[in-house]
């Protein structure tokens, strides 16, 4: 931005992007021609100058060189290797080895359009790989980093290209800072004076940069909100100081800072700008002299969250709402039950002689009817509830499969069941909730079990890494778990595999096995509050294996 906040905050050598990979992986294996197809096609959109000197090549063989390009970036954001990516490509330029072009014969206007062409042409596919709106920003955020690194990195190659006349670098910056969609400026910090401001503060402010580079920094502090200017100097100030703390090597890898502000443009209304500041130069004692600031307009960024995040608060208090009326509904369900319960005990117990056989028939089926009720009302309530507990904490899946085996244990010994288990690994989870997986899922393989064979329970796991596996609804992660339960009982028809953990969903009669039919509903419940899915495989009379896939 062009605002003197001078210094920089403590950053890697490599971008870490937690969005940006899954997203990456997603467009290699699904979109990488359309893509590579699409990047062409915003390269001459825009005009790109570079694009020139592969004319000579036939459609087919730029759509090649333009797969093979895109091939290499996505697997750079894949593998979290962006700047390496980068750097690459400006070695290869600065020693002459692009193809087709030489490395004099890369335009200024270049610059800024490849950028801006990359990140438009990332931004297309989004849709297409997730709606959901937080991940949808996250993405769009890491692309304006990736963009503001491509973009820096090609203008300090650019500068050193043609350092050998300051008239051709004030050319350079003139021509780089004016095509790109942002405010550049670099900024005297002892005198107050812009040096240099880009035509971007015009375009995003309304206001004139000569007026800026008359004015100073005075002028800058005129329109800043004031609500943000004193944090603002806070920040900067002690920013700088860390800049100019004596250290053993300087100028090799200069910190960038970065700076959220409002700035008023000149209609009257204020904008919102990300700053990224980094040292420009020192004196001759090595403390910094001036500084480089280039500011984005995030302003519909910021809109985006906001509105994100007011949908999530009302998102929040309509579960709250739903969750408060579902226990109040069934405590109210509940106690009418309870009265048809004990009283139809009573009836029946004091009443008996005075009943016949077919009224006492009745009088049971009314008071067996009221207690399923009453099971059915409670396992209700504790699906709604499911959500509500976040109390994530690191757990030993060993131990409490351990505990679920004592709870079982007279069952486990009645079947004559054997259970088999890896020793399972220590994760992140509700301790709580996934004893009840673990208890609903051994539940339903005992209670399947095959009449002439002893029930045999097997739990195994592996992990998994982000490349390894790609699944709709699955919580984007570096690192997966995946849990298999298996047993050896009575099965069912595989094309049921998605009906089951759907709530009150039975696949038998009531006479022929107990239960509400919620079991795994509850399990399909917990593991998605886990940011996971389940999924279950059989065949009759083969067994079933149930799949749990969750963040590790």
């Amino acid at each position: 931005m062009s605002v003197p906040f001078n210094s920089l905050k403590s950053g890697s050598d490599e971008l870490d992007f937690e969005y940006l990979p899954g997203f990456a992986q997603f467009l290699l294996e699904h979109h990488l021609e359309e893509l590579a197809a699409e990047f062409i096609r915003l390269f001459r959109e825009v005009d790109l100058p570079m694009l020139a000197f592969y004319k000579s090549l036939s459609e087919d063989q730029l759509l090649a060189l333009s797969v093979k390009t895109t091939t290499q970036l996505l697997t750079a954001f894949i593998e979290n290797r962006t700047v390496a990516n980068i750097n690459a490509t400006v070695v290869r330029w600065a020693q002459d080895q692009l193809p087709m072009i030489g490395r004099n014969q890369v335009a200024s206007s270049d610059m800024g359009l490849i950028s801006y062409v990359r990140k438009q042409a990332l931004t297309f596919f989004l849709p297409r790989y997730t709606t959901d709106l937080s991940v949808f920003i996250q993405i769009i955020r890491e692309l304006d980093r990736y963009a503001f690194e491509l973009q820096s990195r090609m203008m300090a190659q650019y500068i050193s290209l043609l350092n050998t006349s300051i008239n051709e670098q004030l050319h350079f910056n003139t021509k780089i800072t004016d095509t790109a969609p942002a405010i550049i400026a670099t900024y005297n910090i002892h005198t107050g004076k812009y040096l240099f401001i880009s035509q971007g503060f015009e375009l995003l402010l309304g206001y004139s940069s000569r007026q800026v580079l008359e004015e100073g920094a005075g002028f800058l502090m005129t329109i800043l909100h004031p609500d943000d200017l004193p944090k603002l100097v806070e920040d900067n100030n002690r920013a700088l100081e860390k800049a100019n703390r004596p250290s053993g090597k300087r100028g090799e890898s200069e910190q960038i800072a970065e700076f959220t502000y409002r700035m008023r443009h000149r209609n009257g209304h204020y904008r919102w700008f990300q700053t990224y500041g980094t040292i420009f130069d020192r004196n001759g004692e090595g403390n910094v002299e001036h500084v480089l600031n280039i500011s984005l307009d995030i302003t519909d960024k910021v809109e985006a969250e906001r509105q994100a995040q007011e949908k999530n608060r009302r998102l929040e208090q309509s579960n709250a709402s739903l969750q408060e009326f579902a226990y109040i509904a069934s405590h109210d369900l509940k106690e009418p039950l309870r009265k048809i319960t004990t009283f139809g005990e009573r009836l029946l117990m004091s009443q008996s002689t005075q009943l016949s056989e077919e009224g006492q028939m009745y009088l049971s089926k009314i008071i067996d009817a009221a207690q399923r009720m009453h099971e059915l009302i409670g396992d209700v309530l504790s699906v709604s509830l499911i959500a509500s507990d976040q109390t994530f904490e690191k757990q030993s899946l060993q131990r409490l499969l351990e505990e679920v085996l004592q709870s079982l244990e007279y069952q486990i010994e009645q079947a004559n069941a054997s259970i088999e288990s890896d020793a399972l690994p220590v994760v992140t989870v509700v301790a709580a909730q996934f004893r009840q997986v673990f208890q609903n899922l051994l539940t339903n393989a005992l209670k399947f079990a095959r009449k002439d064979t002893p029930p045999l329970i097997r739990i195994s796991h592996r992990f998994l890494s982000s490349n390894e596996i790609s699944i709709p609804g699955l919580t984007k992660a570096r690192r997966y778990l995946e849990l298999n339960v298996s047993d050896n009982g009575i099965g069912f028809d595989n094309r049921y595999a998605t009906k089951i953990f759907a709530i009150f969903q039975r696949l038998h009669a009531k006479k022929d096995f107990e239960g509400t039919g919620i079991g795994l509903a509850i399990c399909k419940k917990i593991v998605e509050n886990h940011g996971g899915i389940i999924m279950a495989d059989s065949a009759p009379d083969k067994g079933a294996t149930f799949t749990i896939v969750m963040p590790a």
